[in-house]
């Protein structure tokens, strides 16, 4: 699931890195443009990854889109980290309270 999520988060980068009114993107700062897909791709991927782990990349945000989208997808981020943490912990707790009433038996 986080890798297909990662896969949409990395090609929307790519996307309104591509599209640009004039200003600065990721895209054109880096000189990527006339990379191949394949580069293009992972570049993207990787910067997506990158939002969702404790990782950093040379990869930023170049104009006001980007740098909102940025927000978004860290937002995101750690709505979904917590709410995995959340879960794990409820497990954890569950699990212990049952392994107290196996014993208490």
């Amino acid at each position: 699931l986080l890798l297909v999520i990662n896969h949409y988060v990395g090609c929307l980068w790519y996307l309104i890195g591509k599209s640009h009114d004039g200003s600065d993107t990721w895209v054109v700062y880096h000189n990527i443009a006339d990379a191949d897909w394949v580069y293009k791709y992972l570049t993207a991927f990787h910067w997506g990854v990158t939002q969702f782990a404790p990782a950093s990349m040379h990869i930023q945000p170049q104009n006001t889109v980007e740098r909102a989208y940025a927000i978004i997808v860290v937002v995101f981020a750690l709505v979904g980290f917590s709410y995995v943490v959340g879960s794990i912990t409820g497990s954890l707790t569950q699990l212990r309270s049952m392994s107290e009433d196996t014993y208490k038996q």
